[in-house]
């Protein structure tokens, strides 16, 4: 991956962070590893663990950041919650925010997907 991807993400996770935050949801971890590939942000929705997917990128060409999130991606990041839950039986779901930043690495949109599937 390249450094400007790399970057690119790390801006994006923090914009989504920063916007879950305004939305009442608290941080439980950032970056959680797996060997099954890394979850962006785990928050808690008032009694709910929510696993959270950023995609982020610069303008719109070569399409929107919810067409990166695809079924197998969905379906990595329910195996990375798995893991994390331990077989705990707690209330959980999976999140997408979308992030589209302009030139100067300013949000230009922030969407966020509740429950994806």
């Amino acid at each position: 991956m390249k450094v400007w991807n790399k970057e690119t993400g790390r801006i994006g996770e923090k914009i989504a962070l920063d916007y879950l935050l305004s939305k009442n949801y608290e941080l439980i971890t950032t970056n959680y590893s797996t060997r099954f590939g890394e979850i962006d942000l785990i928050m808690r929705d008032k009694e709910t663990v929510v696993f959270v997917e950023v995609k982020t990128k610069k303008g719109y060409s070569w399409g929107s950041p919810e067409e990166m999130f695809t079924q197998r991606k969905y379906e990595r990041v329910k195996r990375m919650a798995n893991v994390y839950l331990k077989g705990r039986q707690v209330a959980c779901r999976i999140d997408m925010v979308a992030v589209v930043l302009n030139e100067e690495n300013r949000p230009v949109s922030v969407k966020h997907y509740a429950n994806v599937t």
